[in-house]
C-alpha cells in the first residue's frame, strides 16, 4: 500500500512540475511577442514615395531645348517672282510656308520642334513665329481661353485687345491680339491660328508696343503669303 501510494505521488509531483514548466514557457513566449509589437517599428519602404510628374506647360516651356529631328527653315532666294522686296520665303513644321522679313535668322522655338521663330536681329523683341501641330482635342477657340488663362497668369499687364473666332480661307480660325509687360517695355501680339483637317497652324507677330506699326506691316505680309 505505501508503495503505490509513493508511486502515485511520484506521478503526481511529476504532472505538477511538466504543467508548471508549460505555463512558464507559455509566459515567456507570450512576454517575448507582447515586447516585440511594443517596440517595432512600422515598416519603412525602400522605394520613395512616387510623385505627380509637373506639367510642362505648353505656351512658354522653361527649359529650351532643340531637338535633333526638327527640319531646318527652308529659305530660297528672295529674288524669287512674287516675293516683296524686303522678305524671303520660309517654311515650317505642318507644310506651312510663308513670308519673314530678309536677313531674319529663322530656328525652331526653345522646346517647341513644332514653330519656327524668325527674330529680328537689330531688335531682338520683335519677331515671328510659325508652324503646325497634330490637333488637339477641343475647338481652337477652348484651346486659345486656356491658353488665355495660363498666359494671363504669368505676365503681368496683360490685357486682352481680341479673342474671336472666326473662318479663315474657309477654316476653323481664331484671332487672338494681346499686350502685356515685360523687362524690356510693353509689348504687343497679334496672332492668328487656324484648322486644316487635324493640323492646327500659328502665325504669330510680336514686338514692343513702341515698334508695332513696322511689325504689324510686317504680320500683314507674312499673313498675306502664308499657306495653307
Amino acid at each position: 500500500m505505501s508503495g503505490v501510494s509513493s508511486g502515485k505521488l511520484a506521478v503526481i509531483a511529476l504532472a505538477a512540475n511538466l504543467t508548471a514548466c508549460a505555463l512558464v514557457g507559455t509566459t515567456l513566449l507570450v512576454a517575448r511577442s507582447s515586447d516585440g509589437e511594443a517596440t517595432a517599428a512600422p515598416p519603412t519602404s525602400s522605394t520613395p514615395a512616387s510623385t505627380t510628374p509637373s506639367t510642362t506647360p505648353t505656351v512658354e516651356p522653361s527649359e529650351p531645348t532643340t531637338p535633333t529631328s526638327s527640319p531646318s527653315p527652308t529659305t530660297p532666294s528672295p529674288t524669287k517672282p512674287g516675293v516683296p522686296a524686303g522678305f524671303q520665303p520660309a517654311s515650317a513644321p505642318g507644310g506651312l510656308t510663308t513670308l519673314i522679313p530678309s536677313g531674319w535668322p529663322a530656328k525652331p522655338q526653345a522646346n517647341r520642334s513644332t514653330a519656327m521663330q524668325a527674330t529680328n536681329p537689330a531688335q531682338p523683341t520683335s519677331f515671328l513665329r510659325y508652324g503646325g501641330s497634330a490637333s488637339p482635342p477641343g475647338s481652337l477657340l477652348a484651346i486659345q481661353t486656356q491658353g488665355e488663362r495660363g498666359f494671363a497668369g504669368k505676365y503681368p499687364g496683360y490685357q486682352r485687345l481680341a479673342l474671336t473666332p472666326g473662318k479663315w480661307r474657309g477654316h476653323e480660325s481664331v484671332t487672338w491680339e494681346f499686350e502685356f509687360n515685360t523687362a524690356a517695355g510693353r509689348k504687343h501680339v497679334n496672332s492668328i491660328y487656324w484648322r486644316v483637317g487635324r493640323v492646327d497652324y500659328v502665325l504669330y507677330a510680336s514686338s514692343l508696343v513702341t515698334n508695332w506699326p513696322t511689325m504689324k506691316a510686317i504680320y500683314t505680309t507674312a499673313l498675306g503669303a502664308t499657306k495653307p
